[in-house]
């Protein structure tokens, strides 16, 4: 039986190939990207890369919701996709647009994410959920044999409505 999921967005995947260096601006000062391996060294890496491209890019309004949502992207590709090959990477991709940070991860595997409904003494499955709450919008893009990248937009402006209707968070960017 397939895991069920409490998404409020179901993503689907892209009926075309995704070049996502192309469409995120590969190579314009918006745009950073790094490679990762499964290692904690690399993974430690990519915290301070995205830490570092929020601070350059003066977003300290959603840098912990990006850092949050980079984490979980590249966790997800690191356990699923890198980890059981050693020689295989994956590239984390940012983007920064006027309202929003496009985060992407590529990784060689063809599998699309699955999200999980995580029972309270699980201690995994709720990545993706937590993406979906974050980011406001996700999906994924399957290259045939060739990987897949798994994409979030998260909002600039943080402010946010709780389900009793109290709002929190910052409006500038």
């Amino acid at each position: 039986m397939a895991p069920r999921s409490n998404l409020q967005h179901a993503p689907q995947p892209s009926p075309a190939p995704f070049d996502w260096g192309l469409a995120m601006g590969l190579g314009v000062p918006d745009f950073s990207a790094r490679r990762f391996t499964a290692n904690s060294a690399s993974l430690a890496g990519i915290r301070r890369f995205t830490h570092r491209t929020m601070s350059l890019w003066g977003r300290r309004s959603c840098a912990d919701d990006v850092m949050i949502v980079v984490g979980e992207l590249v966790a997800n590709a690191a356990r699923h996709a890198l980890a059981p090959h050693p020689d295989r990477h994956g590239w984390l991709g940012l983007m920064n647009t006027a309202s929003t940070v496009t985060c992407a991860v590529q990784d060689p595997s063809p599998n699309s994410p699955l999200p999980r409904t995580a029972t309270a003494h699980d201690t995994r499955g709720r990545g993706l959920l937590i993406i979906d709450e974050l980011a406001h919008d996700w999906g994924y893009s399957l290259h045939g044999n060739n990987g897949k990248t798994v994409w979030a937009v998260v909002p600039t402006n943080t402010r946010f409505t709780t389900c009793t209707g109290t709002s929190y968070g910052s409006t500038t960017p």
